[in-house]
């Protein structure tokens, strides 16, 4: 019976084990997808700010290549 008990102890650690891993993981990629909101909603901001064109090309784009 001793060693039943063991299996039962072992399993409920486990399992607590796996639920805590699983709200963690949760948990962070719920803050890591609400940064990025953030994040996006800034840079957009900030882009329409500045008159929402795209940057110029490098002046390396613009002229042709020699051969």
């Amino acid at each position: 019976m001793n060693i039943d008990k063991r299996w039962m102890l072992l399993l409920a650690v486990t399992a607590s084990a796996a639920a805590g891993a699983a709200f963690a993981s949760r948990t962070l990629r719920h803050q890591a997808r609400a940064t990025g909101e953030t994040q996006h909603s800034t840079n957009l901001k900030t882009w329409e700010n500045e008159g929402g064109n795209l940057a110029p090309p490098p002046a390396s784009a613009l002229q042709p290549a020699a051969h």
